[in-house]
């Protein structure tokens, strides 16, 4: 009975948690899923009522002297027209944000907040269907409506559209955004001023491989063709590049890191420091930890050292003096404490975070400066303000926030959001690292300078001051907490180790040409691997690009060993060279030696693969099916050319092949040659030797013992035997006659065995019991 009873409270107490847990998970779904679908709603009301409302331009920042002016655009996104309407700029002169979340919530349009105080009321023409119209406010400096703005700081501003349509429901839209108040000539006590480092890197993704300098690389000599002009820039980005370089004429205080790699291209650069060259992806590098993968791809530690950025930087200027403080740039992976290491051995000392390095409490604006010791010495990192930052490039500070689509809705954002972390600690000395995005535009950058330069609460201040701030966080605690917060993902590796295989495998074919198809295989083609860089190829690129060695190697002929098929068909062939083979470059001063001319060929490439390994995914498939294009074509200018299909009438003859060279130096190769016959077959490998910008032919040996067809495969090989270049087949038709010796010698045979026969037929002794 007791067991019975507890079996039954057991089984009902069972029950009950059931249930409470049923309603739990009820109300959490009936909770936050019609939340979450609210916060849709509201994300694209403007298109669900088929009005967009967007800013185009603001007045930021109030002074006593600027006055205000806004441009909006009112877009009809339905089929029916629009009455004329009204458009009602609105805001609280005496509101103060109180927090982090109060400014967001004003943005995102779920805050609460009156503002009653009108600015502007601007009429709207009618609109018709999927039209735009554009509106224009325009308020003095000495209107009465902006005196009402007597003390400095951010200020919620409504932007409201209406529209009544006869007895339809009234048309409307609203965006929530800022207005700024600076302190000059407000009332209140002026408390310091924020510092604010904004830097602009001046880098490109968009390289492209020039096909017709490529060709040039591989089919002359010249020592005007320059490795480095392989990979070129557009008019477009050059142009943008351009643009950007100059508004530090106009912002001096804009703070510009340069990447070496478009010195070059922008003349007389202006600039505060260098990054590593161009853009290289040392975070990547880090997380892939296999330096000897980048070795192989042609691209070493050198080549993206803080000496190779300076020495970029005095030949773009023809200054061997010229200097410049250097500071790596994140990649697309983070700055791990392998990562840092790895910065700090190239050279770098300082290192800017443009995201991922949250390792401190983010619950006030604070100098993110810090300082970690390495197994290479101690680097310090410039961590980037998070939200300042995202607004600064693009990003709007949610889905919800309709004004932050626009730049000028971003920057009105940007400049309230700088203005409330100064009052969050009026009295605190603080400085904030913004950094624009590889891709901002020089308008973009104009915009927000611009607004930055009324922020009279913003003090604008230099790299070199923010890097001079005392750290964050005790260096000792630096590595484990990077260790713990700074990394967790992996990143782009295994893309990485995949571009690293494929690199190295056109950098090895460009080393096999040097080593095993250029000169004449007695030594034209045979130079030490530990052979430096030649000054014939000394370019402005050679900051930049590997400094390995002219990649080849002492090859001896091999003999080949033929199998019981191909014994036979070993012969002797002769080559014979063209009589008139192409004019070839005559002036020793202008002509690069064999070596310089391998050499710059690797460089190219290590140009190439550089600017595959900066990080960005497009640049990086681009570049390195520009580095395989680079090795096919110098592998391309050499070519087999069968001489047709050929009829053999006797048991041996030879087949005619000619070989084009458009290198500029000899080639000594192989041609190899197969049959799918056993009873007709060539010469195995036959060796050529071809001119520069000529052709050579060679004879290669046929044998046949019976009439039939076979199908001869001919391909080109290195003097290693290694094959390249596309399969040629050439039809062998043998019409072997019983009269030649062959048939001859098998008849003698055949009737002499057949004679023996007969003789031991007749002359054998029989057995007894035979």
């Amino acid at each position: 009975m007791n067991r019975r009873h507890t079996n039954t409270h057991a089984r009902r107490r069972a029950w009950c948690a059931l249930l409470v847990l049923l309603i739990a998970i009820a109300t959490v779904l009936d909770v936050h899923i019609p939340q979450a679908a609210a916060d849709e709603r509201d994300a694209t009301a403007n298109d669900a009522s088929g009005v967009a409302l967007a800013v185009e331009s603001l007045t930021a920042v109030i002074t006593a002297t600027s006055g205000f002016s806004a441009t909006l655009t009112v877009e009809n996104r339905t089929t029916q027209p629009m009455d004329a309407g009204a458009i009602d700029i609105l805001t609280n002169p005496d509101y103060n944000f109180i927090s982090r979340t109060d400014v967001q919530e004003w943005a995102d349009g779920t805050a609460q907040i009156d503002t009653t105080h009108e600015l502007a009321h601007v009429g709207v023409a009618a609109i018709p269907a999927g039209g735009r119209v554009r509106v224009h406010a325009t308020l003095a400096a000495d209107n009465a409506a902006l005196a009402a703005l007597t003390t400095w700081g951010p200020r919620p501003l409504r932007i409201l559209y209406s529209a009544q349509s006869g007895d339809a429901q009234p048309t409307s839209a609203t965006l929530n955004t800022y207005v700024t108040r600076s302190q000059d000539g407000a009332a209140g006590v002026r408390t310091p001023s924020i510092g604010m480092s904004v830097v602009m890197p001046l880098t490109s993704y968009d390289w492209n491989a020039d096909a017709k300098t490529r060709q040039q690389l591989i089919t002359s000599a010249a020592r005007d063709v320059q490795a480095s002009a392989v990979a070129t820039l557009g008019d477009a980005e050059r142009k943008a590049l351009h643009d950007k370089d100059q508004l530090s004429t106009k912002y001096p205080k804009l703070q510009v890191v340069t990447d070496p790699a478009v010195l070059a291209t922008l003349g007389t650069p202006h600039l505060t420091a260098l990054m590593q060259p161009a853009r290289f992806d040392i975070t990547a590098y880090a997380r892939v930890g296999d330096p000897q993968a980048y070795a192989r791809a042609g691209v070493d530690d050198d080549d993206w050292s803080a000496a190779s950025a300076v020495a970029r930087l005095r030949d773009a200027l023809g200054d061997t003096s010229a200097d410049a403080p250097t500071i790596a740039w994140q990649g697309s992976d983070s700055w791990t404490m392998d990562a840092l290491d790895a910065a700090r051995g190239a050279g770098y000392d300082t290192v800017i975070a443009t995201g991922d390095f949250n390792i401190a409490d983010d619950a006030t604006a604070q100098t993110l400066v810090y300082r970690t010791p390495t197994e290479h010495g101690d680097v310090t990192v410039l961590g980037t303000q998070p939200l300042l930052t995202s607004l600064a490039n693009a990003h709007a500070s949610s889905q919800h926030a309709r004004a932050e689509r626009t730049d000028a809705g971003r920057i009105a954002r940007f400049i309230a959001q700088s203005a409330f972390y100064q009052m969050e600690q009026p009295y605190a000395q603080r400085t904030l690292l913004v950094c624009f995005g590889e891709d901002a535009t020089a308008q973009e950058v104009r915009m927000l300078m611009d607004a930055l330069g009324d922020a009279s609460w913003i003090d604008l201040t230099s790299l070199a001051d923010l890097a001079a701030q005392d750290s964050l966080v005790s260096s000792d605690l630096m590595p484990q907490l990077i260790d713990e917060n700074v990394g967790l993902s992996g990143g782009r590796v295994d893309a990485v180790r995949e571009t690293l295989v494929q690199l190295g495998a056109s950098r090895n074919d460009l080393t096999r040409l040097a080593s095993s198809i250029l000169g004449d295989g007695d030594g034209g083609a045979k130079k030490s691997k530990a052979e430096p860089k030649s000054n014939d190829t000394a370019t402005p690129n050679d900051a930049v690009t590997p400094n390995d060695a002219a990649t080849s190697t002492d090859t001896a002929t091999s003999t080949d060993t033929a199998k019981s098929n191909d014994d036979a068909a070993t012969a002797t062939a002769h080559a014979t060279v063209d009589a008139s083979p192409a004019p070839q470059e005559t002036s020793d001063t202008s002509r690069l030696t064999e070596a310089a001319y391998a050499r710059r060929l690797l460089d190219a490439h290590a140009l190439l693969a550089l600017f595959a390994l900066q990080g960005d995914a497009t640049s990086c498939t681009a570049m390195r099916t520009a580095a395989r294009e680079l090795a096919d074509a110098a592998f391309d200018a050499i070519t087999l050319n069968p001489s047709g299909n050929v009829s053999v009438l006797s048991e041996t003859a030879s087949m005619p092949i000619t070989v084009s060279n458009s290198l500029p130096f000899p080639i000594d190769v192989r041609i190899s040659s197969r049959t799918d016959a056993i009873e007709i077959v060539t010469a195995r490998m036959t060796p050529i030797t071809v001119p520069a910008h000529g052709e050579a032919q060679a004879s290669i040996s046929i044998r046949v013992t019976t009439s039939g067809t076979a199908v001869a495969r001919e391909q080109l090989a290195d003097r290693d035997g290694d094959l390249f270049g596309a399969v040629q087949q050439t039809s062998i038709t043998s019409s072997l006659q019983i009269s030649d010796k062959s048939g001859l010698v098998i008849i003698i045979f055949a009737v002499a065995l057949g004679l023996l026969g007969l003789w031991r037929q007749f002359h054998r002794k029989k057995d007894p019991d035979e």
